[in-house]
Formats: C-alpha cells, structure tokens, sequence
C-alpha cells in the first residue's frame, strides 16, 4: 500500500511516495508481549536482592515529634532502614520547589512516605514496617481549595515561593498564571446576551495495569546508582535522582523495562530515589513494587479544579470571556502549576474571542499532590468550556454545531497568546464526527420526547485540542549494518501508545527497508541519546522529527557511496527494498555490500545523526502575567466528538448508546496505531465523566483505594468507538504529522455532558455525572423558578 503526500510538505521523493509511514502496522514490541517474554518492571530479578516497602503517614497533616526505627532494624532480616536524615536535605520541584524525599518535621497528606526499609523478603519487610514507632501531634487539615484560601486557613508551605507572583494574599496560592486580550468587560457591557456558569472536576487515579516498580543497586566502590525502572522519562528521572541524591547525573544510569501504562504518572521519579538510597546502605541491590491501595494513596492522580466562566455574545458570535480555574494542588505545587497554566491558555477554548481574561491559580490541601494525567489541565477546562458553548447555543437558538462552526478557529486566528494558528483541521473534524454520527438525522427523528416516557436520548458534540508538546529536545542514531539491517537509537520510549512504532516506520521509509529489518535500541541512559520522554504527545513530533533527520543523514551518506559504486549522480539513486538502485534501470547494490564498501573503501560507517528543539511558536508576551510553563501551542491537534447517550430519568443512569470520534492528525504515521490511540482516550474519558472519583473522608483519607470500590468503565459501559482520522491540515512533525495521544480524551465528559442536556435539558455541573448528580440537575431543571 502506497500513501500520497502534497509534494510541499516533503523533501524530493519518488514518484510512487511513500510505501511504510501511512500503512497499518502492528506494533514493533507485539510479539513479545503477547508471550510473555517482555520485561515489566517487576520482572526484574538481580543477585542478593532485598525488597524494599514504604511505611506511609496516616495523618493529612501532623508534627512528628518522634520516628524511632530502632526495632525494625534489630529484626532479623532487614538490611537497611532510611530515614530523613540519610538523605541530603534537598528541596525540589520545577515550578515550585516545596518538596522533599521523606520529612523532617511534619506530614502533609495521609499516604505520604514517612521513611523506607529493605529486608531478605517482602513479607519481612512487612512486619518490620510494624516495628517502627512514629509519634504525632495532629495538626488542623485543609481539604478544599475554598477551605484552604480562607485568611484563618493553616499555611502547609509556609515561606515557600509560589509560581508566578499570584496576586491573592492567601497562604496556600502556590502558581498564578493570567491570559488576556482586548477589553472584555466593555465587550460583556456591549454583549447581546451574557452567560455566566460555573463548573467542578474531580481528582481521578490514572489507574495503569502496571504498578509503579523500581529496583537499584549502587556499588559500594564507585557509588555508581544503577536503576531498572519502568518510567516514561528515562532522562527526566535520571536528572531528578541526581539531585535529591546530590551525585552528578553521570554516576546515575537508568535501565527502562517495559512500562505497563502511565498516562503521566512515571515521568519523574518516584520510588528510585528511595531505592537508591536503601541499597546505597544495605550496599546490596533493591527493589520495591507498589501495592494497588499505595498507587491510590501514594500516587499523584489528575486534581480537582474548579471553573468560573462569563461570556458575552453579539451577533451570533463570542466576543467576550472572563474566566478563571483553581487547581487542588494537594501537597506540592509544581505539576498543578502547569495545570493552571494550560486552563488559563485553554479557557477560551478553540474559539475565536476577541477580547478575553482568563486566569487559572493553584491551592495547596492535605491530599495527594497533583499529578500529570494524560492531557492535564485540558481536559478538565474543556468539560466546563464545552459544556458551556452549548449553553450559549442554545441561549440564542443556534444548533450547537453550527455555533461552533461560527465560532471555530482556522488558519490565520489569533490563539490565546496571540500567536497566528496554521494547519487548523478543527472545522474538519467537526463537520466529518456530525456527518458520521448522523447529527442531523437524529434531531430531524427524535422529536420531542413525552412528560410519561422514562428513557431520553440525546446527542452531543464536544471539541477540543492539545499541543504537539515540544518542550523537551530529541536526538537519534541510525546506523547501517553489514549484513543490511538499520540499527535505530533512540532515547523515546513507549509507555503502551505504540508510538515508538511510527519511530521505527520512519526509518524503515528513509531508509528503503521493511520495518522488520529496523532494530529498535532504547532504554540505557548510558549508551542512547537525550530525549525528553513519552509525555506531551511529543513522541511522534519530537522524537519523530530527531529520527527523520537521522535517517535522511545516514541516507545522504549511503547515496553517495552508491553513487560512488553505480558511477551516477547522486540525484539517480533511490533506496528501496534494502538496496541503493539507479532510477530507470536494473542495476543496485545491495545493503550489505554497500556497508562493507562504506567501511573499508568509502567514508567510513554509515551512521546518521539527527536532533530536534523545538522552539515555542511567536507569541504576544504582553498577553501573559505569571507562571508560563506553556506560553503557546505547538502545532495543535484537534478533535471533535459525538456521544449519543440514554438517560433513565427516574434513576438518573446515564447509557453511552454510541460514540464517534474525529482526530486531525495533520499526516497520520500509523492509522492502525492512531485508531487504538482514538479509542483508548475516548474510553477513558468516558470513565472520567461517569464513573472515577477518588473520595476522602474528613480526615484526609481515601476511601475508595482499590479498583472494587474505584469504579472504571468496563467493556459493559462503553460503546464501540468509531475512530475518524482526519488529514491534510499539516503540521511540522514528520511529513507533516501532529501528536496523537492525548487529544481523545479531551471531549467526552462534555459530549456526554451535552447529551444529556440535549436529552433532558437538564445541565450538569460537577464531575462524574452518577445517577444521583443526573438526578440534582433534573429536580434543579423542574424547580419553578426555572
């Protein structure tokens, strides 16, 4: 199968374009999966080793007056105990530097690590977790933002530095991040119609099959740390321990096993630095496993936020926004930075509003730290910005598609920033998910449903977008073997997308060769190039632009041996099926010989180089006050959702009948991949806006820490989602390609939140949407002040 590309977005290419990137592709790692034969990372297995466990706080906040790990050291088989104060006193974090390994004084969230120890078995080490005596003085706790940004409110970071100035006197504001455009409160006096709502989200766990798995050994001469581990981030973790561990990075190396999902949570480290520390004082090699109920209380999930929108319409169109988001930080600030910063940028949505404020800020409570979660900070801002475009439309009468159709971005807006917007597919993809999903057949059939009928069906339409993340920098190797097989190495990893795929697809298109005679090397700190991790839908863009480059470099060289070889011009030659040919006649030379010919005759090995940064696209610094993590959008992807769900209005259960979903991926690399991407984050937005919701008590505790009583949707609760991939809006990854993997699960808390206002008029504001919330929309929507 071949697949055509417009000639401007590629370099010069054969008359028959392009034969493996575009083609449906199993993934490269498949084989060893579904045998068993990969390694997660509780297969790892070293000489002498220990098993490391964590004895976590149950209070959310309290003063330690007394750790005392005396007993559970003098037991028979433990090794090592690690406390506080066998670390470095570091204090850590991007955004806001408010974090420590293990406390010194006091506790702030039930299920933080308090200290750690490494016995000869798991279960010993159980029972020796029992020995140690902690002695607390409780401390008052502050479990919600309102709660936590009172005068009267206990500071749980007292005398740090937030990010981004925030201009609230409250103690526990950790980052502030502000966006603004024109006059928007001239624009709301002048405004047609003007809707003011507000929105909640809950904090959700990202629940990956894979528990959270690490193991160490530090040799005792060197104090060299070696660490097997599955994390999305193999540089980014590397760094993070050296500084906690206060080594520098060269004496760490990182081994990346097979990742069993992480949608965020593996980026930075987690239990290495713990590791680390153990084996460096057991001086044997370490390793710890998290149980289920330690990822839910340990963990660092996807926060609650909390949105205030005002819009003002005229003419049909918005010309006017105020809003503003406020993230539970829980314990430490530095990723619930990022959040606000992305839901101040996101408040405006993929919209065209000339004049707008938007501000997102983050408050510290005694709960989990936030955490990155697949499209953090986006996801939650669209459930409250889709949900209430809908709302607009319906104000002034518009069909909700038709008013996002007015009001969309295309080539040539303006984003938040002010930065001009190219290879905008957004009108695309709404017009071909409506299309699929019949929209218009459904209103013209549905009608209007009886007072007496208990079922209702509604349809709704959700947008969004993320950013190809290009923050992080990428670089590869490619090299040609002589036996003719291409050698591919890379720092990107692949957390269960499949992304490392498409790497290996476009290597095997530069180079002439089939992808099953790529060999994929990753994994080792030491021995592959830097590359900013699986984070951001950065792999096919960043990871995928480095490896191009590197393939085009090792195939310019192998060009001009072959030309050298043929006797032509270089601009004859064409690499296809593993060897270097003259256009227009039968002559070649094979890969092997002309790798041995490039070694001992011409130039040298055959060996690619290619690096990729990335650089924030142009944007209007006067548009921005605060933190700026993200201060524009790297070439967006866009999509558009259709949910068709029925809603038992007696029991308030709401049923997801059917669900279309459209992506523009500017030049899909591997629509076999990108399908299962399209699914999988349509799915898991679907548990998001009807069924996750991590609960605490009054104490700070989770109550719901297991996947019995922490409910995700199972194949009983979803549809089969219809995945549209839609092309031809470019970007500037790979010939053209956009990210993929974070997008999908974007719009469908607000698609479904909008049919069930389609179906009941009834509005829901606060995530998930169980029976009992359908139910307070639906006696709110019946009270008679309505």
């Amino acid at each position: 199968m071949s697949r055509s590309v417009p000639q401007t977005k590629l370099e010069e290419r054969e008359e028959e374009g392009l034969r493996v990137v575009g083609t449906r592709k199993m993934r490269y790692d498949a084989a060893l999966k579904v045998s068993g034969s990969a390694t997660f990372g509780t297969d790892v297995r070293l000489p002498n080793l220990l098993y490391g466990k964590i004895l976590r706080s149950t209070y959310a906040h309290a003063r330690i007056l007394k750790l005392d790990v005396s007993r559970a050291e003098s037991l028979p088989g433990v090794r090592a105990v690690v406390t506080a104060r066998d670390l470095p006193p570091i204090v850590y974090g991007f955004a806001v530097r408010d974090q420590t390994v293990l406390p010194t004084e006091r506790v702030i969230y039930c299920g933080q690590p308090v200290c750690a120890l490494a016995a000869e078995t798991a279960e010993i080490a159980e029972r020796a977790l029992k020995e140690v005596q902690v002695e607390y003085e409780q401390l008052p706790n502050v479990l919600t933002v309102e709660e936590a940004m009172k005068d009267e409110s206990t500071p749980i970071h007292p005398g740090v530095v937030p990010a981004g100035s925030p201009p609230y006197a409250s103690k526990n504001v950790c980052s502030f991040s502000r966006v603004h455009r024109g006059n928007p409160e001239k624009a709301l006096g002048a405004a047609d119609h003007v809707v003011e709502e507000s929105y909640e989200t809950q904090q959700v766990h990202q629940s990956y099959l894979e528990p959270r798995a690490a193991t160490a050994d530090v040799e005792a001469r060197t104090g060299r740390v070696r660490v097997w581990t599955s994390t999305q981030s193999p540089f980014l973790t590397r760094n993070s321990l050296a500084e906690v561990l206060s080594v520098p990075v060269s004496q760490i190396q990182i081994f990346v096993t097979h990742t069993g999902g992480g949608f965020g949570a593996k980026i930075s480290s987690h239990l290495e630095p713990l590791c680390a520390a153990l084996s460096r004082k057991a001086r044997r090699p370490v390793k710890m496993v998290l149980t289920r109920e330690e990822e839910f209380v340990g963990g660092t999930p996807r926060p609650a936020m909390r949105f205030w929108i005002k819009s003002g319409l005229k003419d049909g169109r918005v010309t006017a926004r105020r809003g503003r988001a406020v993230v539970d930080a829980g314990a430490y600030g530095s990723e619930a930075a990022v959040y606000a910063n992305i839901a101040a940028l996101q408040l405006i949505g993929p919209y065209d509003v000339p004049n707008f404020e938007t501000e997102g800020l983050s408050v510290y409570t005694n709960k989990q730290p936030a955490g990155a979660f697949r499209a953090p900070g986006t996801v939650e801002t669209a459930f409250a910005v889709e949900s209430h475009t809908d709302t607009l439309a319906k104000k002034i009468g518009v069909d909700p598609v038709e008013f996002r159709l007015a009001n969309a971005w295309q080539d040539g807006s303006l984003g938040p920033t002010g930065q001009v917007m190219k290879g905008v597919g957004l009108k695309d993809a709404i017009t071909r998910v409506t299309r699929s999903a019949g929209w218009r057949e459904f209103k013209t059939r549905r009608g209007r449903r009886g007072r007496e009928d208990r079922y209702a069906r509604g349809m709704g339409v959700a947008c969004g977008l993320i950013p190809s993340v290009g923050i992080h920098s990428s670089a590869a190797y490619v090299k040609l073997n002589e036996d003719g097989r291409v050698v591919l190495v890379t720092g990107a990893e692949d957390t269960g997308s499949g992304a490392v795929t498409g790497l290996v697809m476009i290597a095997a298109e530069e180079l002439g060769v089939a992808p099953e005679e790529v060999i994929l090397r990753s994994g080792d700190t030491d021995f592959v190039p830097w590359d900013g991790g699986a984070q951001g839908s950065r792999t096919t863009y960043g990871a995928g632009n480095a490896v191009l480059r590197a393939a085009r470099d090792a195939k310019e060289q192998i060009v001009k041996v072959a030309s050298h070889v043929l006797k032509v011009e270089t601009k004859r030659i064409v690499l296809r099926d593993g060897a270097a040919r003259e256009l227009g006649t039968d002559r070649l030379v094979k890969y092997p010989d002309l790798a041995m010919t490039a070694q001992y005759v011409i130039g040298g090995p055959i060996l690619g180089r290619g690096t990729f940064v990335q650089d924030f696209p142009e944007y209007d610094k006067d548009t921005l006050e605060g933190y700026a993590f993200v201060p524009s959008l790297h070439d967006p992807t866009y999509v558009a959702h259709v949910a068709e769900v029925e809603v038992d209005m007696l029991t308030g259960k709401v049923r997801v009948l059917r669900y279309v979903a459209a992506q523009d991926l500017g030049y899909c690399i591997n629509p076999l991949g990108a399908e299962g991407q399209i699914q999988g984050g349509a799915v898991q937005g679907i548990g998001y806006a009807l069924f996750e919701e991590m609960l605490h008590d009054d104490s700070g505790l989770t109550v719901n820490p297991n996947l019995g009583e922490y409910k995700l949707p199972t194949i009983m609760d979803v549809p089969v989602v219809e995945p549209i991939i839609v092309e031809g809006h470019y970007g500037s990854g790979p010939y053209g390609a956009k990210g993929v993997g974070e997008a999908n699960i974007v719009p469908p808390a607000p698609a479904v939140a909008n049919a069930i206002f389609d179906a009941t008029g009834a509005r829901v504001r606060r995530l998930p949407m169980k029976p009992e919330r359908t139910l307070e929309a639906l006696d709110e929507l019946l009270k008679p002040t309505n």
